[in-house]
């Protein structure tokens, strides 16, 4: 990554209010004292604490409620060229270390404050990177990225996408990619068609692998139903596990037809249909001994926390009344505002209220190719919970 020794005058200097004793990546606006001289939205600053020490280089965006995101600690200061360098070195991770692109195709390349690249969540789905951005900051390193990824893999579609709250909060105007082509990826030995970038996330939930993964392993003989099935991810695994029967249900006719497909591409037989979870753990949930409960995201922020946690505490309670002594339930939250120790407290309280013991066999999240920042903890979003009906 190229620094430059002693070139702190280099960037503009932003002073914080506060001391500074750890290391979070993120400081609000109040916590930092507006500069003597305007600075550019989204540009690249030296930041100072209270006591002026050095704290590192970071993105500064003064109307954002994220004033500063840090991009590094060092005392020496670097230009935006070493964006580049934090990207290179988050691929050489997934690469070398993970050894993902060898046997699939479909794994995320950059995750925000995991990689030190605040702002940008970057996937590979077959041959599309797409990228969302959530961060000002990273807007004037998208070219120099999109070059890098083209060095690596010619001919790649590049896809661009901004959070429509990112976009209001940051002052975002980056257009973003026109509609992009259906595509297929491979995870795991199994093809899924998939639009980059439209629906949920990116386009595809790179972060279940693993759990898709496990779900597979524990489903054999067993009656599976999974909810919320996207592209029916979790019932191909379930079925090529060796799952006696698979009912994969969604309230998106879209994602229903896309899941019969992806079953149809693999060769996998399952009962596709459209539905609300809520309704079908009511009238069929009795009639399966595993659960997948894997909803989008329902708590957004402080406005919606009470009104989400209360559907994950319903549909949860529904789920634990449904299964019999031995039945398994796979739940999961990818709710960023609800940390684990909050999502396990509403299973205790789901599974009190259903009047059943439940005892916990997994508590998982992400897979590794979404590394966690030890001192940014909201880099694990991911809630898996693997549990089975006691009694």
């Amino acid at each position: 990554m190229p620094v430059r020794r002693g070139s702190e005058a280099a960037l503009p200097t932003v002073k914080l209010r506060v001391r500074v004793t750890g290391r979070h990546p993120r400081f609000f606006k109040k916590q930092v004292l507006k500069p003597e001289r305007p600075i550019e939205p989204g540009s690249l600053v030296f930041v100072l604490d209270k006591l002026g020490r050095a704290v590192g280089t970071g993105f500064y965006n003064p109307r954002s409620t994220i004033t500063v995101r840090m991009l590094t600690r060092s005392k020496d200061t670097f230009d935006r060229s070493g964006i580049v360098g934090l990207l290179r070195n988050a691929i050489r991770y997934r690469e070398r270390t993970l050894g993902l692109g060898k046997n699939e195709n479909a794994y995320r390349c950059v995750h925000a404050e995991g990689d030190g690249l605040p702002g940008l969540i970057l996937d590979r789905l077959g041959d599309t990177y797409v990228a969302q951005v959530f961060a000002l900051g990273i807007v004037p390193s998208l070219e120099d990225i999109g070059n890098e990824l083209l060095s690596r893999r010619e001919g790649a579609r590049l896809v661009l996408r901004v959070d429509n709250d990112a976009r209001r909060l940051e002052g975002i105007r980056e257009s973003e990619t026109g509609r992009v082509p259906p595509g297929e990826l491979v995870e795991d030995g199994l093809r899924y068609r998939f639009t980059p970038g439209e629906g949920h996330k990116t386009g595809f939930f790179c972060d279940q692998r693993e759990n898709r993964k496990r779900l597979g392993e524990l489903a054999r003989g067993r009656r599976v139903l999974d909810l919320c099935c996207n592209g029916g991810g979790f019932a191909m695994h379930a079925v090529r596990g060796g799952a006696k029967n698979v009912l994969a249900i969604d309230l998106d006719e879209e994602v229903v037809e896309l899941a019969r497909r992806n079953l149809a591409r693999n060769d996998l037989r399952a009962e596709v249909a459209h539905g609300d979870a809520f309704d079908v753990l009511r009238e069929r949930g009795k009639d399966f001994d595993c659960i997948v409960l894997d909803p989008p995201k329902w708590i957004h922020g402080d406005g919606d926390y009470e009104s989400g946690l209360q559907r994950y505490l319903d549909a949860n309670r529904l789920a634990f009344e449904a299964l019999r002594p031995g039945g398994l339930l796979l739940t999961c939250s990818c709710s960023g505002s609800l940390s684990e120790e909050r999502f396990l407290a509403m299973l205790r309280d789901a599974a009190a209220r259903a009047n059943k013991d439940v005892r916990l066999l997994e508590i998982c999240g992400a897979g590794p190719d979404h590394p966690v920042a030890l001192e940014c903890p909201e880099t694990r979003y991911l809630k898996a919970v693997f549990c089975e009906v006691r009694a």
